[in-house]
């Protein structure tokens, strides 16, 4: 809910500016009222009991990772006026504004959707880091549902008896209009990854590049109403981060959203990877890429000839691999071996590059995508939102509005 007057919700604690937390959530009602006379802020115990329980986290475990001058049993005891330092700590803890823990209602637990994720072959619960990430995936389509209603996403109408992977793989294929000869002179990983995320968002659907600090999930996906959001790793090259949105992008079609880590254990998640393989690799590009006997050389030409053929068409290595198997090019055989080769090099190290990065606002306007900034905003320009919501909803301070739209517009 996007909030129009502030004014019954109170104002910051004396010496605090408004802008004092870049991050912060729309206030909600049943936020407790700031206190004026101290720097103290009254912090509610159903806010931080319910907090704590949703991260499978008590008192003891609380103290272990922060330390402040109140108790963290007192704060599940009673409603405490907790210095305004103490309030930044225990924020931090939890992943989460420090207006957050001032609202007097439980937490709301978010809907993850289907966990697809497989874990030494257990179940894991939801970290404090994903758990905040569903969260602020939850606030943009909350947003986009009240701000640009009408505007949802399109998917292929998949009858009830579904359809071949390789069936559905050439609708969605068809649907986001994206032709062979454009995959092949994208420029480089970068250029390819834009031209997918764009066919994405020509459907309706925002794909949000995010840094995902739990390392059990790859990429989720969650819908609400008509409005979809894909949301990547941004610890994943470019080339993995196409194929993770084009396997949510299935989950969307089935509305199996939900968490996943791109791994073939699971009936639902081996169909999503065959789909967003035969998506990136019809079988007209995959003629043109595959040379006889390329995989004839040993282990090292084989890994070679993976990476070759994978940059040239602008896919990761598992898309390449999933539809040389599909399509009976390699068998079952050859694919294990060679993925478990590059399992062992991801456990070493030979992932992503860490040289070099991106400036802060195209970090920010990735973390939300460039579709969704654009709305929010033309929203703000035509008076639908003012300035402060809207900085909440782009991920930047207020004052740093003017210089993400500048980027933004630039970027285009």
């Amino acid at each position: 809910m996007i909030i129009k007057d502030r004014q019954k919700y109170g104002t910051p604690p004396m010496g605090i500016s408004p802008g004092a937390e870049p991050h912060d959530l729309p206030v909600t009602a049943g936020t407790k009222p700031y206190c004026r006379t101290t720097p103290k802020v009254r912090v509610s115990a159903i806010r931080v009991s319910s907090l704590l329980a949703n991260r499978h986290m008590d008192a003891d475990a609380l103290a272990e990772r922060v330390t402040t001058v109140v108790r963290p049993h007192d704060l599940l005891a009673a409603d405490q006026d907790v210095e305004f330092d103490d309030l930044v700590k225990l924020a931090k803890v939890f992943g989460r504004p420090w207006s957050y823990l001032l609202i007097d209602q439980a937490e709301v637990y978010p809907n993850a959707g289907s966990d697809n994720r497989t874990y030494a072959n257990q179940r894991v619960s939801l970290s404090p880091e994903l758990l905040a990430e569903l969260q602020m995936a939850d606030l943009m389509l909350a947003a986009a549902a009240d701000l640009f209603p009408g505007e949802g996403y399109q998917v292929p109408r998949v009858p009830p008896e579904g359809w071949p992977a390789e069936r559905l793989a050439t609708e969605i294929r068809a649907l986001l209009g994206v032709s062979v000869d454009e995959q092949l002179e994208a420029k480089d990983e970068y250029a390819a990854l834009r031209l997918w995320v764009a066919a994405l968002n020509a459907r309706g659907v925002y794909v949000s590049q995010r840094s995902l600090k739990d390392p059990t999930v790859r990429a989720f996906s969650k819908v609400l109403d008509d409005q979809a959001v894909i949301v990547v790793s941004t610890k994943d090259d470019s080339h993995p981060r196409i194929f993770s949105a084009l396997h949510e992008y299935c989950h969307v079609t089935l509305h199996s959203t939900g968490i996943c880590d791109l791994l073939d254990h699971g009936d639902v998640e081996r169909y999503c990877n065959q789909v967003a393989a035969g998506v990136l690799l019809p079988r007209d590009l995959l003629d043109r890429l595959w040379t006889p006997g390329a995989f004839a050389g040993g282990d090292d030409a084989a890994d070679a000839a993976l990476k070759t053929m994978s940059n040239r068409a602008h896919v990761s290595q598992q898309a390449l691999l999933i539809a040389l198997r599909d399509r009976h090019i390699i068998s079952q055989d050859a694919y294990d071996a060679i993925e478990a080769r590059r399992a062992g090099r991801r456990k070493t190290g030979g992932g992503k590059s860490s040289s070099g990065g991106p400036t802060y606002y195209t970090v920010a306007i990735n973390r939300i995508g460039r579709m969704f900034a654009h709305r929010v905003v033309n929203a703000m320009t035509e008076g639908f939102v003012d300035r402060q919501d809207a900085s909440v909803l782009l991920g930047v301070g207020e004052h740093n509005v003017g210089n993400f739209v500048h980027d933004l517009v630039a970027g285009d």
